[in-house]
C-alpha cells in the first residue's frame, strides 16, 4: 500500500451548500478543491437527484446560490476583475441568473451592499441578509452622491475603530463594532430594497411559513454587552406588520421550526449547564413556550474532521415531523420529532451527516462514512438504507494505506471514556513505534471513526495515532459535557488514563517516544499536560489558551466563555481562573513545545501563545513559535491551502526532530 501524503490534502474534494429545488425533484450543491498556487479554493456547481449527478459550471472563488425557479439559479458571482473591485471598494454585489437547461448566464441585479441570499419568496421577491452598521444603510437609502461621500469617509475611518460594546470582534470576521444582522426584501422588478427591522435590531434565527407569507424570527436591539437570550417575533409580509410572539428574555434559541402551521423552537435556559447546555423542544401556545420534548443531547453535528469546507443544512420537516442531526457517542444520528412530543431515531449514521436536503422520494445527503472522504448519498428513510451516489473522492485513496480506527475504552465507576487507535503503515508487532496523542477542540466536540487527514498522514509516516473523547466532550449528554470550573482536573484524568490504557494494550508503542498535540481546547490541554507531566517526548500546541485572565479581555468570546467555563470572574475569583490556567505551571514545563497560532485568531488570540512562549524561552525550554499570518481560528479546517500545508509540515517536522530512527 502507498502512503497517504501531506499533499494528498490538495486533491480532496469538499461537498457543501446542499439545497433542494422547490419541487423537490433535484438538489444543487458545491464541490470545492484547494488551489495551492493561487492559495484559495475553487468551487464547482453540481445538480443531482436520486439517480444521477451532473456538473453545471465552475464558480471559481464564489459559492453562494439559491434556486429562483425549478430550472434557474441565482448565483452571487464576481465574473470579472471590475466586479471584484466593485465588491471590494464600492460594496456592490452582483447576482447572476443561470438557466441550467440552456446554460445561459446573465447579470440579474446588483445589490448596493454585501449580502447573502437567504430565500426566494417568489420569482420577484428575495429575502436577503446583511451585517451592517447603522450608518451603512445609506448605501441603499441615500442618493448616489451621498453614497459616494459615505464610501470616501469610510476609507478614512478604516484607520481606527471606535469601540463601545462587547463583543467588538469575531473570529474570521474581524471588527464587528456596531454591526447588526439585518433582513431585507429585494424586488427584482423594481430593484428596490426594503429593510424589515429597526436599524439597531439584530436578528439571530428565522423561519418562513409554508406559504411564505410569514417570517418568524428571534433577536433584539443591539446591547452594549451582548447577552444570549432573545424574544420571538413574526413579520407578516403582505401586511408589513410585526407581532411579538414571546416577549420574555429567558431562552437562548437554536432553531425555529414550523410543523403543521405550529411553531416549535429548539431552546435552552442555560441555568443548569451553562453556555454548553443542550436544547430541548418547546411548543409556542398562547404566547408561552411549553415543553414539548426533553432532548438533552447535542443539536447538530459536533464531530471534528479536517476534510470538510462549506456547511449545509442539517434538518428538514417532512409530513409535519421534524428531522434533525444529533451527535451521539462517536457518531451522528438523524432524529425525528413529532408534534405529540415523541422523539425517535430515524437513522444511525456510521460516521458524520454533513448535509441534508429533502427530495420527493428520499433524502439527499452529504456525509463522511467510515473511512471514506465526503460523498453524496441517497437515504431511504423507510428502509433506513444508505446508497452512495457520487465518486468525487473515490480514486484519491485507491491503493493508499488508510488505518482503521481500533476502539479503546477506559471504564471508570461513573463513566466510560472511549477513544481510538490508528496503527502505523506496514505494522510489525515485533517492532517499536512512536505515537502521537491528538486532543480535540471544543471541548464540546467529539472524535469519531471518520477520515481525518492529519492523523492518517501520521500513521503513514510510521506513527501510532490515538485520540479520545474525555469528559467535556459532546455526544453523552449535558452532565458528561459539563466541566465548568474543572478544567485540567477530570478531563486531564480521563485523557491520561486513556493514554496509559493505550500503551498497556499496544506493546509496540515505545513509551519513551509518545508525542502530544491539540488545537483550541486541545491546545489548552496540551499546555496543561506538559505543565503536569514529563511523560511526552515533545508537544505541539495550536491556537491555544494559556491564561484565562487575559483570555477574558482579548477573545471574542472571552468575557462570557471564560467566566462560564472557569465558573469564576477575574475580579471576584482571580485565583480560580489562574489555578485553571496552564501558564501558572510554566515553571514545571520541560517538554519541547512548538506553538502554532494565527494572528487573526480572535477566538483564542495569539497573545495566548506569546505569553507562554516567552516564559519558556527564558527558561531555556526548547520551543518555537510559528506565527501564521492572515489566518484565523479555523486554520486547520478551512484555512488557505498554503497555510494548511505549512501548519501540518511544522507539526510533523517537530515530532520527527525528537523521534528516534
Amino acid at each position: 500500500m502507498e502512503k497517504i501524503t501531506l499533499d494528498n490534502l490538495l486533491s480532496f474534494k469538499f461537498l457543501g451548500k446542499l439545497t433542494a429545488s422547490f419541487d423537490q425533484k433535484m438538489v444543487a450543491f458545491v464541490v470545492s478543491k484547494p488551489m495551492l498556487e493561487k492559495n484559495e479554493y475553487h468551487h464547482t456547481l453540481y445538480l443531482g437527484n436520486s439517480d444521477s449527478i451532473t456538473k453545471l459550471r465552475q464558480l471559481k472563488k464564489n459559492n453562494d446560490f439559491k434556486f429562483l425557479t425549478n430550472e434557474k439559479l441565482l448565483i452571487a458571482l464576481q465574473k470579472n476583475k471590475k466586479e471584484e473591485k466593485a465588491l471590494k471598494e464600492s460594496f456592490n454585489q452582483s447576482f447572476y441568473l443561470y438557466d441550467f437547461n440552456t446554460k445561459d448566464l446573465s447579470l440579474d441585479f446588483t445589490l448596493p451592499f454585501v449580502g447573502t441570499l437567504e430565500a426566494v419568496l417568489n420569482e420577484h421577491t428575495l429575502l436577503i441578509s446583511a451585517s451592517l452598521k447603522v450608518s451603512d444603510h445609506i448605501l441603499y437609502e441615500g442618493t448616489l452622491d451621498q453614497r459616494k461621500a459615505y464610501l470616501k469617509d469610510k476609507k478614512k475611518s478604516a484607520l481606527y475603530e471606535d469601540i463601545d460594546q462587547l463583543p467588538y470582534q469575531f473570529n474570521a470576521q474581524g471588527f464587528t463594532t456596531d454591526i447588526r444582522k439585518q433582513l431585507f426584501l429585494y424586488d427584482r422588478n423594481t430593484h428596490t430594497v426594503k429593510r424589515l427591522f429597526d436599524k439597531d435590531f439584530s436578528f439571530e434565527n428565522y423561519a418562513l411559513s409554508k406559504d411564505k407569507k410569514t417570517l418568524y424570527y428571534t433577536g433584539k436591539l443591539k446591547e452594549k454587552v451582548s447577552t444570549f437570550t432573545s424574544k420571538l417575533y413574526a413579520y407578516h409580509i403582505l401586511e408589513d406588520t410585526h407581532e411579538t410572539l414571546y416577549d420574555q428574555l429567558d431562552y437562548n434559541f437554536s432553531k425555529i421550526i414550523i410543523m403543521d402551521e405550529k411553531i416549535v423552537v429548539a431552546a435552552r435556559t442555560m441555568k443548569n449547564y451553562g453556555l454548553n447546555e443542550n436544547p430541548d423542544f418547546y411548543l409556542l401556545k398562547d404566547n408561552q413556550l411549553r415543553l414539548l420534548a426533553k432532548h438533552g443531547e447535542a443539536f447538530g453535528n459536533s464531530m471534528g474532521s479536517d476534510v470538510r469546507l462549506l456547511g449545509s443544512e442539517q434538518s428538514f420537516v417532512k409530513d409535519n415531523d421534524f428531522y434533525f442531526v444529533t451527535t451521539i457517542d462517536d457518531h451522528t444520528e438523524l432524529k425525528k420529532l413529532s408534534l405529540d412530543g415523541n422523539l425517535e431515531t430515524a437513522f444511525v449514521m456510521n460516521g458524520s451527516i454533513d448535509g441534508l436536503a429533502l427530495l420527493k422520494d428520499s433524502v439527499f445527503m452529504i456525509g463522511l462514512k467510515e473511512q471514506a472522504l465526503q460523498e453524496a448519498y441517497q437515504l431511504d428513510l423507510k428502509h433506513k438504507k444508505l446508497t452512495r451516489l457520487s465518486r468525487f473522492n473515490q480514486t484519491i485513496l485507491n491503493n493508499k494505506y488508510v488505518a482503521k480506527p481500533k476502539t479503546v475504552t477506559v471504564n471508570f465507576n461513573s463513566h466510560d471514556v472511549k477513544g481510538f487507535v490508528l496503527k502505523p503503515i506496514n505494522y510489525d508487532a515485533s517492532k517499536k513505534y512512536p505515537a502521537i496523542f491528538n486532543i480535540h477542540g471544543g471541548p464540546k466536540t467529539i472524535y469519531g471513526q471518520v477520515f481525518y487527514h492529519e492523523m492518517q498522514y501520521w500513521a503513514s509516516e510510521g506513527y501510532f495515532v490515538f485520540f479520545a473523547n474525555p469528559r467535556g466532550s459532546d455526544g453523552k449528554g449535558n452532565e458528561f459535557a459539563d466541566i465548568r470550573g474543572k478544567y485540567g482536573t477530570i478531563d486531564y484524568e480521563d485523557l491520561m488514563a486513556f493514554k496509559h490504557k493505550v500503551l498497556k494494550q499496544y506493546f509496540s508503542i515505545d513509551e519513551n517516544q509518545v508525542f502530544v498535540t491539540g488545537g483550541s481546547y486541545g491546545g489548552f490541554m496540551t499546555n496543561w499536560i506538559v505543565g503536569h507531566t514529563h511523560e511526552f517526548k515533545a508537544a505541539v500546541t495550536q491556537r491555544c489558551i494559556s491564561n484565562w485572565l487575559s483570555f477574558y479581555g482579548t477573545s471574542d468570546i472571552g468575557y462570557f466563555f471564560a467566566a462560564d467555563q472557569t465558573d469564576g470572574h477575574p475580579l471576584k475569583d482571580m485565583d480560580k481562573l489562574y489555578e485553571q490556567s496552564p501558564i501558572k505551571y510554566a515553571q514545571n514545563m520541560k517538554t519541547p513545545l512548538l506553538f502554532i497560532h494565527s494572528d487573526k485568531d480572535h477566538r483564542c488570540p495569539i497573545e495566548q501563545a506569546q505569553q507562554l512562549y516567552a516564559i519558556l524561552k527564558t527558561q531555556s525550554v526548547d520551543t518555537k513559535l510559528i506565527w501564521i499570518k492572515d489566518e484565523n481560528h479555523d486554520l486547520s479546517r478551512n484555512g488557505k491551502p498554503q497555510a494548511r500545508v505549512k501548519r501540518l509540515t511544522e507539526i510533523t517536522e517537530w515530532f520527527n526532530k525528537y523521534r528516534k530512527n
